[in-house]
């Protein structure tokens, strides 16, 4: 009786992992080969606006657009989780009026952004991005006006730490703009 109960427990553990199997691994297979979405064609706009560059062999995207003439100032944008530079469409053009420069950029694995697999994603390395960004763009003397949402405030945060630090290829903030972020900040400088 034992005998039996045992292999009949057995038995029904490997069907239930049989099953397991012939649901998950069509899933997974369906998962990892799933063809990127039609992009509207606001979408397509905005990412024929935009260029790339190359950050430690990967495809950062970016847009970058002169505004307003006789200001020198420029504006970077940070987009939140899980969203992209898409996310400023709709003051792209106020900024555009005010600022010389709107620049925005989709995080690594954001956007139109590499997305690779496996990689330990770190808010140290988005700020690394933003950084060789700015770099890229030749404006690493250039004072800027920083607005960041969500994802992107903290990604401000560092980026105001390593400037408050002195650190190698900081940023120089002429103004920085913190939106629903959901961070504590403690007094910076002197």
């Amino acid at each position: 009786l034992c005998r039996s109960d045992t292999g009949r427990r057995s038995l029904n553990m490997r069907e239930w992992w049989i099953h397991v199997g012939l649901i998950c691994v069509p899933l997974v297979a369906v998962y990892l080969h799933i063809p990127p979405p039609h992009l509207s064609a606001t979408l397509q706009k905005w990412h024929s606006a935009g260029d790339f560059f190359h950050f430690r062999g990967k495809k950062i995207f970016y847009r970058d657009s002169y505004g307003a003439l006789g200001s020198s100032d420029v504006v970077l944008l940070l987009h939140g989780f899980p969203t992209s530079s898409y996310d400023w469409n709709k003051i792209w053009d106020p900024l555009a009026q005010r600022f010389h420069r709107v620049i925005a950029l989709d995080f690594l694995g954001f956007g139109f952004s590499d997305k690779p697999r496996p990689h330990r994603y770190s808010i140290f390395e988005q700020a690394s991005i933003v950084e060789a960004l700015v770099a890229h763009l030749g404006l690493s003397n250039q004072r800027l006006n920083l607005i960041s949402h969500d994802y992107g405030d903290t990604v401000a945060l560092e980026l105001l730490y390593r400037s408050d630090q002195n650190r190698t290829g900081h940023l120089n903030f002429n103004s920085l703009c913190l939106s629903n972020g959901g961070t504590v900040l403690a007094f910076f400088g002197k």
